[in-house]
């Protein structure tokens, strides 16, 4: 004679989760038609938070606002700073050094909405 047997208790909390992973696309990209990445070649902003060799997420359609990372555009050098606005004029800033702005000359990228750290070991 053969019987069912029935287990009781608890499932397990990651019961259904098994297969699920981490996906970097959907956590770090809001409008995959205005992202982009770049590397940040200088330790300029490392005063800030941002290491040299970083990648860095833009991203175009972003609204920038005061306490923003942007990546903009300033007499023909493409730059990572911190956009700030000090007594009604915005400013930004690497931490150490504030540009502002040149009409017609500085202009705002996009919006970096992550970096991304990586470590070399080999060397």
């Amino acid at each position: 004679m053969i019987t069912e047997t029935k287990a009781s208790g608890f499932a397990s909390p990651a019961q259904g989760y098994e297969e699920a992973g981490i996906d970097l696309n959907r956590l770090l990209i809001h409008n995959p038609a205005a992202t982009y990445f770049v590397r940040l070649e200088s330790s300029e902003m490392e005063e800030l938070g941002l290491a040299k060799g970083s990648l860095l997420i833009v991203d175009r359609s972003k609204e920038h606002n005061p306490g923003s990372f942007v990546l903009l555009r300033h007499e023909d050098q493409f730059l990572c700073r911190l956009l700030l606005k000090r007594e009604n004029t915005i400013v930004f800033t690497n931490g150490k050094t504030d540009i502002t702005p040149i009409p017609g000359e500085t202009e705002i990228i996009g919006v970096i909405t992550a970096s991304i750290k990586t470590y070399d070991f080999s060397h």
